[in-house]
């Protein structure tokens, strides 16, 4: 009969030689959760003292194997903290979002009220999960993310199916239960909000007022200029339709005065323990555009463009790069003051689009300034025509006779 193998986790026999007066090894061989046995040796001045060594290191092994092995009597809590380190980890090397590692976290927190005790057989039932994603929904209602609560539910069904995902994949479920669950549905959505075109001029000048109203409030001294900047900021965004994250972290060579282009091709990000940082490609990682803005949108990149230099064209008052949500929170501010208290940051993508489709281009053009496809034109970025002229000329000729050619 054959030699038992090691299990993972646990090593062989110590062996301890003298390697010179004073001076002992303890040795042995360790099988890691790859499998592979691997040796591990500690010193000390006699063998006892050599032992001891290795054996807590063995100890510190054992703990990081055990910690990473996971079956179905695993408490369901452990995975959660097991897949989020995980996903921490794709952060650090750049193929995750930092926003997505702090919204999850968060969202961690809903879930483990309600399965953190469970064992990965007990949170294998889909009926648990089913209920568990209801009572989000409901605790949840009327928050900011929205009166139903489907924003939250549906963020926690995602990152409960990346935990159960995890679970199967490391043999603590056999099945993801999440697959299972009802269908979230979120009821009327609500309708696209744009700025129509005989508000566009009056918004940017009332904002223009109110913002250049409250930099004169003298305490601010050189702070004052973070209210200055909302009206330009405003129009880079209608001019070119980028988000406030990508619109903040322009640079001046990033504007082309006599193309009239202006590229996209970074985002601000707020990385804990860092503060804000630029990074590389747009938001979602997606590719960089480089689209014409108008002619109306001109003196302010012009202007902008020189005052920047090689930095940013949006700095804070002492050159650093600005919050994108404390820029959001101060627009929604003014806007409130303004008479505008509807509009959000995302209204200036969905009047941008809309215009284009209005002035007679495709979803396609919208899309090649927006930088999406033209499905998500079609479905986030446009407001839908309630009164269609090109449709109501083609109906014209709905009761015609057919030409017989007689």
């Amino acid at each position: 009969m054959g030699r038992p193998r090691t299990e993972i986790g646990t090593y062989g026999n110590i062996n301890i030689t003298e390697i010179r007066t004073g001076v002992h090894e303890a040795r042995t061989r360790f099988r890691y959760r790859n499998g592979q046995l691997r040796p591990v040796k500690r010193r000390g001045k006699t063998a006892a003292a050599a032992e001891r060594a290795l054996k807590r290191a063995l100890v510190q092994k054992s703990k990081e194997v055990a910690g990473k092995k996971i079956n179905g009597d695993t408490r369901f809590g452990h995975v959660m903290d097991l897949w989020l380190a995980d996903f921490k980890a794709k952060v650090e090397r750049g193929e995750r979002a930092h926003k997505s590692l702090y919204d999850y976290r968060d969202t961690l927190k809903h879930l483990r009220k309600h399965m953190s005790e469970l064992t990965c057989r007990e949170a294998e039932d889909a009926g648990m999960c089913d209920e568990t994603l209801k009572t989000i929904r409901k605790d949840t209602a009327g928050g900011t993310r929205g009166k139903s609560g489907y924003s939250a539910a549906t963020r926690a069904k995602t990152v409960l199916s990346h935990v159960c995902g995890y679970a199967v994949r490391h043999g603590a479920m056999m099945t993801n239960p999440v697959r299972s669950v009802e269908t979230i549905e979120n009821g009327d959505q609500e309708p696209i909000l744009v700025l129509e075109p005989d508000q566009r001029a009056d918004f940017i000048a009332k904002l223009r007022a109110e913002c250049e109203a409250r930099a004169g409030n003298k305490k601010l001294g050189p702070r004052a200029q973070a209210w200055l900047d909302l009206p330009d900021l405003a129009e880079v965004m209608l001019a070119t339709g980028a988000r406030p994250g990508e619109a903040l972290a322009m640079i001046g060579s990033d504007v082309e005065p006599t193309k009239r282009t202006a590229l996209i091709g970074h985002h601000l990000v707020r990385v804990e323990g860092q503060g804000i940082e630029r990074k590389v490609l747009r938001k979602g990682r997606r590719k960089a555009i480089n689209p014409m803005y108008p002619s109306w949108a001109a003196p302010t990149f012009n202007r902008r463009k020189i005052a920047a230099g090689k930095g940013a064209m949006f700095p804070t008052w002492n050159g650093q790069w600005q919050d994108p949500s404390n820029v959001s929170k101060r627009l929604n501010a003014v806007c409130e003051a303004i008479g505008y208290g509807w509009v959000s940051a995302r209204m200036y993508r969905h009047t941008v689009g809309t215009h284009i489709v209005d002035q007679g281009g495709t979803n396609e053009d919208a899309a090649d300034q927006l930088g999406n496809t033209p499905a998500m034109v079609q479905k986030h970025y446009r407001r839908p025509k309630i009164t269609n002229t090109k449709t109501a000329e083609a109906l014209e000729s709905l009761m015609d006779a057919p030409d017989t050619g007689s």
